[in-house]
């Protein structure tokens, strides 16, 4: 990701704290930071997993909080200030958010949580796009079908093929797997070698509703349910121009979370995540899942 990319996303964070007491609709800061309004949604979605305009309001009614605690303003003008055209609107909106009525608060001086500030230094750039911080998540057993074939590392990195491995499962194979739950999602599972730092087994797959039958060339697979560290990839690019060099940064980035993190290997596998229904030839996002324990 370049420096401008990087500079527009804190351009917008600061654009949006500037005005939580103006008007402000994703055409605005779309125009004010030079990116399309198309990335700016992809974005925060994927940063703060909400819409932008939903991070904008959460803003609002957080730095409305200081306001009920500490002055004397009625609750209408306090929704006035912060953009809720109305009274009954700013209060519908609080308890959404916070559970609790804005006089309630203003009486009880309940402590509640906010939503942050957007923070620039849980992304990290690298060549393509920007990796985010990583979370932690239960995934439940699930099952999956696709193709598997040795891949050593160094050749992959001028023959492209774990590349040419995908592009060949979703044009030769994906059709003819049964039980698909979702197809639009592409899952590829990294099965590690005794020699796992020259090579590895890549499995470009699909989750199915039940273990299909072993049916060569193509190989099923039962993940049991895991704890995992999930990191995300956001490039504005086409998915399949992933590179293998942004691969490799991708992973030199989690071997540092790891080798700083008082998480444990948890099994001799990893899978990446994409999924294809929310990209475009300028936007793709790619999940890494890292079992842990």
């Amino acid at each position: 990701m370049n420096s401008y990319q990087i500079t527009s996303i804190e351009k917008t964070i600061e654009y949006i704290e500037k005005n939580l007491e103006f008007p402000l609709t994703s055409d605005d800061i779309s125009r004010e930071v030079g990116l399309s309004k198309f990335h700016l949604q992809r974005l925060f979605r994927a940063l703060v997993n909400d819409t932008l305009i939903s991070y904008v309001r959460g803003r609002r009614l957080s730095a409305s909080l200081h306001d009920l605690l500490y002055t004397d303003d009625n609750i209408l003008d306090i929704a006035l200030k912060y953009q809720f055209d109305y009274e009954q609107s700013y209060i519908r909106a609080f308890q959404k958010q916070f559970h609790i009525t804005p006089a309630k608060y203003r009486k009880l001086k309940y402590e509640l949580p906010i939503v942050q500030k957007l923070d620039i230094n849980t992304i990290t750039a690298i060549e393509q796009g920007m990796i985010l911080q990583p979370k932690m998540v239960i995934r439940p057993q699930f099952y999956v079908q696709g193709i598997k074939d040795e891949v050593n590392h160094e050749k992959n990195l001028v023959e492209y093929k774990t590349t040419k491995m995908a592009l060949e499962f979703r044009d030769k194979y994906l059709s003819l797997i049964p039980n698909k739950i979702n197809e639009h999602i592409y899952l590829a599972i990294i099965e590690y070698m005794p020699d796992r730092l020259i090579r590895n087994y890549y499995i470009p797959c699909v989750e199915t509703s039940i273990l299909n039958p072993q049916n060569e060339p193509l190989v099923s697979y039962t993940i049991p349910m895991q704890e995992y560290a999930v990191f995300k990839y956001i490039g504005f690019h086409d998915p399949k121009y992933i590179t293998y060099k942004t691969i490799v940064d991708f992973y030199d980035h989690i071997m540092i979370w790891k080798k700083n993190s008082n998480y444990n290997k948890e099994q001799p596998y990893h899978f990446e995540r994409i999924d294809l229904s929310i990209c475009s030839d300028t936007y793709c996002e790619m999940d890494i899942y890292i079992p842990i324990k």
